[in-house]
């Protein structure tokens, strides 16, 4: 481990330093545009990185590969600015020779357990490389890299009701049925038949490990606890970590600033039986704080992994992880993996009310949405019920159940348990007590329980762990932990699965797939998920409404041909034969039903299967004579189509060509394909290939109305001819077009390409929408030159939004007569969206784009596209910074669109704060809703209440429209924004009143129109809003109404508005801005009482001395307006109580200072009215006041744990008197500071007796104006101080208002 980290400590000490300009956002509205082809969120500037285990990187044994290591991590490193490199699992990822390489997961996978100690976190500079899946790819090129993926976000999974409670007894609350809910007492009844205590990891935001209620059940690390403080007595490289670990802070002190993972300790293991709060499922059990997440709720793959490894490492039995996200980690799995080998794996769904493995596009979900790391089937994921055992509206889920996956072998993603999470009473920092809700509230309710279950029984497999949880049931559904207690071999029955079939055509051509005429063999694959499974039987019958003419049952029973113990999967030894009528049209889905039974269960397995049937031509090769492509007619390319020079194509309308992988189309002859609207000719894959064909060579032919679709990795799509009126989408190549080509009125959308168009492309009225480039090749990117009367926006390179960029190798200013549309018509917008030489990021050769010649309007000559998107009467574009934030009530959103659309066609408007942005619905009806008579405006309304989950920066969606000729308009979901400020809406009022030294404020809110609100935060600024700054340190309660802010400076005006805080731990929008300008008060009345007294004294002393007095006005108890509040200060305060009158002016006293025999001595030249001095001494070290000081108030305190302070002063009018007098045993401390002050308040020199150089001479030389040295050489000429350093022997002296004050002969 240590040879790799120094030679990547080595690849980062070669790299330059060289620094570019910071990213800005890519569009007026301020918003962080993501890479629109993946949407997930991930940490800016770091990547993850595993070594092959073996390799050079991975392996430093082998000292001969050293060398290529070195300089290909170097190269890679320096090209990414890369900044420093972090080990993930120092503490548990090396895989031992004699440990296990696998172990068995439930639903019968092998989790393979990989060794993980070259496994890293590296950091980049991105001011040199922005684009994080540039460094993912740089790093992928170096052989010895396994993998290198992004830093993916998580977050905590609460929300629902926020009451919060005080220590009343909660044990038999309402709140507290999550207990009851899993049938917990039972478990608690039974005996234990170990003393060991189970330790639960809460991976989370923290603990509050002080709280009355957890307290005497965090799991304390017996080797620190009981070693020296400061060091690493387990050698586990984690200093002083008693309670465990924050790996947000990389800090031994565990608190929870957030409250999430308090209440989550609290579900899983509060202590039972103290009489007070709550009492968590395992009472018993250990709980380990591990803090992996941010204060706001958010965290990341890499300081999961170091939780992990952590809570492996110190002996936790479950961790539990109520958080997550929808970013699959390979990173992330196989430290889980890592895990599983000694851990109880439980994490929460989380709380989106997304499905696991279908789509929902009615209600705004696009695609399945599993979440990780609850998805694994290696962790148990846990839904959220409510109390009728009904899953709660907001849990995610698994619609397939918790044995059945749809993601094939290979992932079998699966939520397992559903738990009580409705209303979940539960600790929360400082003592308290909250109801939350959440699959967050679920996930350590089933930790706690498996915990306790540790205690009562031996357990098995953790397979088999799983399978009795998941057949434990109570009669809603919960998990019932004392039936899984009661589980044996005699009631684990078998609980079979149909996974998937093979299907075996040799008697037909062979291919594997379904043919019209074709008999089929179909050997059914099964997987036993619980009990052995004995004298299995398979069946295959019509599904109820299929057509018996269509296909025929030749043999439709079968002996599997084995048994399945449990966990284990195979295929049958014998085939369930069909066969498919010679007529069944192509496309034909033909829908079955395989059954499956054996003995032991009463029910048998089902499971649909659909055989997508073909009747087809097969075609390739060399067309040798004239030929016609019908429509109709299933076209499968097989070999590459090549027409010769005098030899016609046909391809009629309609027509449909399917290429298979490695096939492609070269036409030298003569190509008549012209489609219409209603029946475009289609090119795209073959069914289950991978889109793995082409170029298209169409030569100096056209093609009209055709759709060109799914090609991927591939060097070209296009290479010459014309595209007239095409589709061309969803491909991902090197490079689109090539050759000399020409494309005409076509939508090019959705297209992923390393390089762009080449130089002898030109497109007119066209539509380029939402492609990608990744951050390579950036002087190919969409040159506008390329481009007439064409509609260019939302074009990606890398993670930047853009529209088109312009790269020419002469100076040249671009302006076009045909002018093109990219998306806007403000040009501060414009500026950031073309990639010229004027571009304030992408800085692009020596051409810059004049936008006088830049269309305002989009071209009504292209096919339909979203123009803007108006919402009451501003362009969410454009007019972004005029546009009010949407509070509750009813709002209007119009849809412009560059021509008349299909009135037929309704479109789908959505919105949403982060992808898809289709989290809002926008189609409520209200005046004018609908299409317009011309048809290209289309009006629809949404209205937000307190109980619209929309707070926040949302982005418009626009799809589903169509224009007259058929032609979908490319999705909208680039461009458009509005603010959401429900709640900030609702907190009205807000009011800011000045005082002496604060500013209070007040505001109203509407508790009814927001349920879920928890408490507010108050934000501040002084002149820029975007420097607002929090400034209460724990959130206002929801109940108050009001603060006093104290720290504040009279006479500067402050900014404050008022963020709500819901119980889903996300802050909610700003209310009204209000600003104060605080008063000051007479010098003295440091309390701002508005008379000076002995209070006043007290507020200084008290400040001086670190007790934080509120209110304290700085102005005023500054009497001598040095801008330093010292002991001079307090003296002067005492001289304006006694004699008002008093001035304050400097003058030029001094006052020798020595150390003899321990003892402080000061030796003045006029009384002293007070001193402040300043030791460096340990902590706990006792001081003893001499007599100089009778008579004299004094107070002392120790600033910190090495410096302790001492004030003298008289409210009496007494002095330390004139000549040599003793103040302070100090021993062999070292006095680091004195001032002194005459009995009028008036500074005093403060001169040290026994230094040899006046540099190290005034302790108060800072609170003189008019100080200055003065150095002289022996014959008494003035020299400089240069001078007089480099002589040796000089003289140095120090003037106080232009006398001499203090002179000393220096030797060196």
């Amino acid at each position: 481990m240590r040879n790799l980290l120094g030679i990547l400590a080595l690849a980062l000490s070669v790299m330059p330093s060289a620094m570019f300009a910071q990213v800005s956002n890519n569009n007026e509205d301020g918003v962080y545009k993501t890479e629109h082809h993946n949407h997930r969120a991930f940490r800016k500037g770091e990547v993850i990185v595993k070594f092959k285990t073996g390799s050079a990187m991975g392996n430093m044994a082998r000292s001969s590969s050293r060398v290529s290591a070195v300089s290909s991590m170097s190269r890679v490193m320096s090209e990414i600015g890369a900044t420093a490199i972090e080990p993930l699992m120092p503490l548990t990822g090396e895989l031992k020779q004699n440990a296990a390489r696998s172990a068995k997961g439930f639903n019968g996978k092998d989790v393979e357990i990989k060794d993980m100690s070259t496994l890293y976190t590296v950091r980049f500079d991105e001011t040199k490389q922005q684009d994080v899946h540039a460094v993912v790819d740089k790093l992928k090129t170096i052989d010895d890299v396994e993998f290198a993926e992004p830093n993916y976000l998580v977050y905590t999974t609460a929300t629902g009701d926020g009451d919060l409670y005080n220590k009343d007894p909660l044990y038999n609350n309402n709140g507290h049925w999550g207990i009851t809910g899993i049938n917990i007492y039972d478990l608690w009844n039974t005996p234990k038949i170990t003393t060991k205590r189970p330790v639960i990891a809460i991976l989370d935001t923290g603990i509050d490990i002080t709280h009355p209620d957890l307290a005497a059940n965090i799991w304390t690390n017996k080797l620190e606890n009981e070693g020296a403080e400061g060091r690493d007595d387990d050698a586990n490289g984690f200093k002083d970590d008693i309670h465990g670990w924050d790996f947000v802070n990389n800090s031994p002190r565990i608190c929870d600033n957030n409250g999430h993972g308090t209440h989550c300790a609290g579900i899983a293991a509060a202590v039972g039986g103290n009489g007070i709060g709550a009492a968590g499922v395992n009472p018993d059990a250990w709980i380990m704080p591990v803090t992996v997440m941010q204060s706001d709720g958010t965290g990341d793959v890499a300081t999961i992994i170091k939780g992990i490894d952590y809570a492996v490492a110190n002996g936790a039995d479950v961790i539990s992880m109520s958080f997550g996200g929808y970013s699959h980690s390979v990173a992330e799995e196989q430290a889980l993996a890592h895990a599983y080998a000694t851990a109880i794996l439980v994490a929460a769904a989380g709380n989106d009310g997304l499905c696991m493995n279908h789509a929902h596009p009615e209600r705004g979900q696009m695609a399945p949405a599993p979440m990780f790391p609850a998805a694994y089937t290696f962790v148990l994921g846990v839904q959220s019920s409510q109390s009728s055992g009904a899953l709660a509206s907001f849990s995610n889920y698994d619609d397939d159940g918790p044995f059945y996956s749809g993601y094939g072998e290979d992932k079998l993603y699966n939520y397992e348990i559903t738990a009580p999470g409705v209303k979940i009473i539960s600790t929360f920092p400082n003592g308290q007590y909250k109801e939350l809700s959440g699959t967050s509230m679920a996930c350590p309710a089933v930790a706690g329980a498996i915990s306790r279950l540790m205690q009562c029984k031996e357990l098995g497999s953790k397979e088999e762990l799983f399978g009795d949880l998941i057949n434990s049931k109570t009669a809603n559904g919960n998990l019932d932990i004392y039936k899984a207690y009661q589980m044996s071999d005699e009631n684990r029955k078998p609980t079979l699965s149909l996974i998937t079939y093979n299907l075996d055509d040799a008697a037909g051509d062979g291919d594997g797939r379904a043919d019209a005429g074709e008999t089929i063999d179909i050997y059914p694959v099964l997987r036993n998920s619980w009990g052995s499974a004995k004298n299995i039987r398979v069946s295959i019958e019509l599904a109820e409404t299929e057509d018996p003419e269509i296909v025929q049952i030749i043999n439709g029973t079968a002996d599997f041909g084995s048994d399945l113990s449990s966990y284990a999967k195979a295929t049958s030894a014998n085939a369930l034969r069909i066969k498919i009528n010679d007529n069944c049209a192509d496309g034909r889905h033909i829908c079955l039903v395989l059954k499956a039974t054996c003995d032991n269960i009463t029910e048998e397995v089902k499971q649909d299967v659909v055989l997508k049937a073909e009747n087809g031509v097969e075609i390739g090769g060399i067309i040798a004579d004239d030929m016609t492509l019908h429509e109709g007619v299933h076209y499968i390319v097989t070999q590459t189509i090549a027409v010769p020079q005098g030899v016609t194509l046909t391809i009629e309308p309609g027509a449909v060509l399917k290429f298979k992988d490695g096939t492609a189309f070269n036409c030298e002859g003569t190509l008549i394909a012209a489609g219409t609207p209603e029946k475009m000719i289609i090119f795209t894959s073959a069914d289950g290939d991978l889109g793995k064909y082409g170029p298209l060579i169409f030569n100096n032919n056209t093609v009209k109305y055709a759709l060109i679709e799914n090609e991927t990795e591939q060097s070209y799509l296009i290479n010459s001819g014309t595209l007239d009126n095409c589709i061309i989408k969803d491909c991902y190549v090197s490079i689109p077009f090539g050759g000399n080509s020409n494309i005409l009125n076509s939508n090019i959308t959705n297209i992923e390409a390393l390089v762009y168009y080449s130089r002898k492309i030109h497109f007119t009225n066209c539509n380029v929408v939402g492609n990608l480039a990744p951050a390579h090749h950036l002087e190919e990117y969409l040159q506008l030159n390329k481009f007439k009367s064409s509609n260019i926006l939302g074009n990606a390179y890398g993670d930047y939004i853009a529209s088109v960029g312009y790269n020419s190798y002469n100076i040249s200013v671009l302006r076009q007569e045909e002018q093109n549309y990219l998306g806007s018509s403000k040009e501060s917008i414009l500026e950031n969206s073309i990639f010229d030489m004027d571009h304030p990021i992408y800085h692009m050769g020596y051409g810059s784009v004049d936008l006088d010649y830049v269309a305002k309007n989009p071209s009504a000559e292209a096919h339909g596209i979203v123009w803007k998107v108006v919402v009451n009467g501003k362009d969410a574009q454009d007019e972004f910074e005029e546009l009010a934030p949407l509070g509750v009530g009813k709002h209007k959103f119009e849809v412009y669109f560059n021509r008349p659309m299909n009135k037929a066609v309704t479109p789908t408007i959505s919105m949403g704060v982060r992808p898809p942005y289709a989290s809002i619905s926008i189609a409520e009806e209200g005046k004018n809703s609908g299409w317009n008579e011309a048809g290209d405006i289309y009006t629809a309304y949404l209205t937000i209440n307190g109980k619209t989950n929309a707070d926040g920066l949302n982005r418009i969606r626009v799809y589903g429209a169509e224009d007259k000729e058929y032609f979908e308009i490319p999705e909208e979901k680039y461009r458009f924004n509005v603010m959401v400020q429900k709640a900030g809406s609702m907190s009205t009022g807000l009011m800011a009143e000045a005082g002496l030294g604060k500013v209070s404020l007040t505001w109203e809110t509407a508790e009814e129109d927001f349920a879920d609100l928890m408490g507010y935060n108050i934000y501040r600024y002084e002149d820029d809003p975007e420097k607002a700054t929090q400034i209460n340190e724990t959130l206002v309660d929801a109940t108050e109404t009001e603060f006093v802010d104290y720290d504040v400076v009279p006479g500067h005006t402050y900014y404050y508005m008022v963020k709500e805080m819901g119980t889903d731990l996300q802050q909610h929008d700003v209310s009204n801005v209000v600003a104060a300008t605080p008063l000051t008060a007479q010098k003295g009345d440091a309390n701002g009482s508005m008379s000076v007294d002995v209070a006043d004294v007290v507020t200084e002393v008290n400040y001086l001395t670190n007790q934080n007095p509120q209110p304290f006005i700085f102005e005023a108890a500054d009497v001598n307006s040095d801008n330093a509040v010292n002991i001079l200060d307090v003296v002067g305060t005492v001289n304006i109580i006694m004699t008002p009158e008093a001035g304050t002016s400097s003058v030029d006293n001094t006052a020798t200072f020595t150390v003899e025999d321990g003892i402080l001595y000061v030796d003045a030249t006029t009384p002293l009215g007070g001193v402040q001095v300043s030791v460096a001494a340990p902590s706990g070290t006792e001081f003893e006041t001499m007599e100089g000081l009778n008579g004299m108030e004094h107070a002392g305190s120790w600033m910190n744990e090495n410096e302790y302070m001492l004030l003298a002063y008289s409210m009496s009018g007494k002095t330390i008197g004139i000549g040599k007098q003793p103040l302070l045993r100090i021993g062999d401390a070292e006095v680091k500071s004195i001032v002194a002050s005459d009995a009028r308040g008036k500074n005093v020199l403060a001169v040290n007796g026994a230094t040899t150089s006046i540099d190290e001479l005034p302790f108060g030389i800072d609170n003189f104006k008019n100080a200055e040295m003065r150095y002289y050489d022996l014959s008494g000429r003035m020299i400089n101080s240069k001078a007089a350093q480099k002589s040796g022997m000089y003289i140095q002296s120090l003037f106080i208002n232009g006398r001499c004050v203090k002179s000393y002969k220096v030797m060196k």
